[in-house]
């Protein structure tokens, strides 16, 4: 199994823990639509990109449990539950080129970080450096020069614009929002 690029990879899940006795693992999906994470052939696991080592992937099914829908994956040379329990709260990546092309209008969040935020008006607000997914939406940080960073909800009553080829997001601000 060829090493990848870390530029490449891109988190698609967190190992949460085994599964059985086999070798199987529990991941917690990181997509919009875990459908696509079902064929992949090759992921990435690791606790960062940097250290992260290939697996080939010899299963992948949903479960859903009651904390939600999670993904049963089995990899080869993983075998029984020392081994699945190994791979315990590491993220699993995978490779730009082994997912399958995005829609239109979609995009992956990292392609937002370093864009220019702008309210609806024209007025500079920051560059977006971090996003943080909460379970009910996203947060975006805005650096904002001379001042403390802007957390932005990242729902459609704040994000007007997306535009992730210009590198730019405009906002309808509310009252408060940008005051800190």
């Amino acid at each position: 199994m060829a090493a990848a690029d870390e530029q490449d990879l891109l988190m698609i899940g967190r190992v949460i823990r085994s599964h059985g006795v086999i070798g199987e693992v529990k991941v917690l999906p990181e997509s919009d639509d875990p459908e696509r994470l079902l064929d992949l052939s090759e992921v990435f696991i690791g606790k960062d990109e940097t250290a992260a080592l290939p697996f080939e992937v010899t299963q992948a099914r949903f479960q859903q449990t009651k904390k939600g829908l999670v993904i049963l994956m089995s990899f080869a040379g993983v075998k029984g539950r020392d081994a699945a329990d190994a791979l315990r709260h590491q993220f699993v990546f995978a490779t730009k080129n082994e997912l399958p092309p995005l829609e239109d209008g979609e995009f992956y969040l990292h392609e937002l970080i370093g864009s220019h935020v702008e309210t609806n008006e024209g007025e500079a607000v920051g560059t977006l450096k971090e996003i943080l997914e909460l379970p009910a939406y996203n947060l975006y940080v805005v650096q904002r020069p001379g001042q403390k960073d802007a957390m932005i909800p990242a729902v459609p009553a704040f994000i007007e614009t997306i535009d992730v080829e210009a590198q730019r997001i405009v906002i309808q601000p509310i009252e408060g929002l940008l005051d800190i």
